[in-house]
């Protein structure tokens, strides 16, 4: 009988593994191609700045899956790229920038977290969602790429920026597995068939649930770009 009650809570396992597979199949972060656009971008107290705007990325997908309680993930990664003739271009340097944006229900509002560089740096709450779109699509403030002194004066370069865009987190796989574990103590014949399941799960849900898009800037040359005020 404890073998039987085993099996039955494993089966279980994997069958609500399987139909949240299903689900993330069906509910795939869609469609609409998110553009970028270069806001400023030029010298500042000797560094070089930069500022862009990315739209059509809270596709309505993406505000379902936020408002029913599933944390949702926008990072940037900036990447400054020189030109060189004859060789492949040089990346001189790369930036990333996420939000993590989650929906308390209780208090009806959106926390946000920012980081950069992997480093929580600041959060925004607010009951407006579109204030929350605003300042996660319009980073601010702007960008320090790289002082100019370590760029080359004659060289042209140009931006990568890469947009992606994450429903149904890490986290979101971690609640979901300590919801599952609250059905019966954990026993170690069916722990480890459980722990790999679970590592296919998120590794499945995580490509079916991440949208990847990037944009390139034109050309530009140091010597062309406006000397900005604060």
């Amino acid at each position: 009988m404890r073998k039987l009650a085993l099996t039955i809570r494993l089966l279980y396992r994997l069958l609500t593994i399987g139909l949240l597979c299903l689900f993330a199949n069906v509910n795939d972060v869609s469609a609409a191609e998110a553009s970028i656009k270069l806001v400023q971008n030029g010298i500042l107290k000797g560094d070089l700045v930069m500022q862009f705007q990315a739209e059509e990325v809270f596709t309505e997908k993406v505000i379902k899956f936020l408002n029913r309680g599933f944390t949702v993930r926008i990072e940037y990664r900036v990447e400054l790229w020189r030109k060189r003739k004859y060789w492949f271009d040089h990346l001189d340097t790369q930036h990333s920038i996420s939000y993590k944006i989650n929906f308390a229900p209780l208090e009806k509002r959106y926390i946000c977290l920012k980081s950069q560089q992997g480093a929580a740096i600041t959060s925004k709450l607010d009951r407006q969602l579109d204030k929350i779109i605003q300042w996660t699509t319009l980073p601010d403030p702007p960008l320090i790429v790289l002082p100019i002194g370590q760029l080359n004066q004659e060289a042209e370069y140009y931006y990568n920026i890469e947009i992606i865009t994450a429903t149904l987190t890490g986290e979101n796989i971690k609640d979901l597995r300590k919801w599952l574990d609250g059905f019966g103590d954990r026993e170690s014949e069916d722990s480890t068939l459980t722990n790999t399941t679970f590592r296919v799960a998120k590794d499945f849900i995580s490509s079916r649930n991440q949208k990847k898009r990037s944009a390139r800037s034109e050309d530009f040359r140091l010597r062309d770009l406006p000397r900005l005020s604060d």
